[in-house]
């Protein structure tokens, strides 16, 4: 139904003139359906306004959640950050010092100064060293110069280095040498044999042999060969001729004689080097 604006007069939907005061309506329908798109826009346009502003409200909405979440959790995570920063230095000062405890007491250690115990009798030089907290060992070395028996006349590491704890130091001491060389006695007297082996601090014993070819009383025999080391302990045998074809009065009579000397030489020389 259209109502006429000039008159106010109800028409049908289809008329385009009022059928009272013949008013044009084709106009008039244009300009309300013209308003009515207006009208419809303008609603949409609002509608869409507020949707967007209900969408927006519940993004910022979602989106402020999260940082409530954050803000919740932030003094959390610094808490737990500061608790393991403070671990990490309390370790790391811990094998600072562990480190430095280890490498002062390696450094302790491996520099222990080597004192010079050369001249020193072995017993006063073992106890310089377990002062020094070193180790030792011995070695013995013949040596002919009497002073120098039973003291340290050389030490493996030199007096005033540097080494480690318990550290072992061979220790070289003087012995007395013992060793002679043998000398040659055969074609001798008896006594000139027995001074000789006397001088050289050899000890003997002495044999006879009875022959015909060698001259009375001589040696003819020695057990060990000239020339030879042997130690002063060791007993040398000589053999002396007893030569059968003296059969004189004279002859036998020197010759007892020259047997009792040989047996009192060679007594006294086998009881000298016994108590030697």
């Amino acid at each position: 139904m259209i109502i006429c604006p000039n008159c106010k007069t109800e028409n049908d939907d289809d008329a385009k003139f009022c059928k009272n005061c013949g008013y044009y309506f084709l106009e008039e329908n244009s300009n309300n359906q013209d308003n009515n798109k207006k009208e419809h826009k303008k609603k949409d346009k609002v509608k869409h306004k507020t949707k967007t502003k209900n969408k927006t409200k519940v993004k910022k909405e979602k989106a402020k959640t999260p940082k409530n979440k954050q803000y919740n959790d932030k003094p959390k995570s610094s808490i737990f950050t500061k608790i393991l920063l403070l671990f990490f230095i309390l370790l790391s000062i811990g094998l600072l010092v562990i480190a430095s405890i280890l490498g002062y007491h390696y450094y302790e250690e491996n520099n222990i100064e080597v004192p010079n115990v050369i001249g020193y009798s072995y017993e006063e030089a073992t106890a310089i060293l377990d002062t020094a907290n070193l180790s030792y060992e011995m070695k013995e070395e013949e040596t002919t110069d009497q002073d120098e028996v039973g003291i340290v006349i050389k030490q493996n590491k030199k007096g005033g280095s540097k080494t480690h704890e318990n550290a072992i130091i061979t220790l070289t001491v003087g012995v007395l040498d013992n060793h002679v060389t043998v000398p040659d006695v055969i074609g001798m007297t008896l006594e000139e044999a027995t001074s000789t082996l006397n001088k050289n601090n050899i000890s003997y014993r002495i044999e006879y042999e009875e022959t015909t070819d060698e001259k009375n009383n001589t040696v003819i025999k020695q057990s060990i060969r000239a020339g030879k080391n042997i130690e002063n302990t060791e007993i040398i045998t000589i053999t002396v001729a007893r030569n059968t074809n003296n059969n004189s009065d004279t002859d036998n009579n020197e010759e007892k004689d020259d047997n009792n000397k040989s047996d009192e030489s060679s007594n006294q020389g086998q009881e000298k080097n016994l108590q030697n």
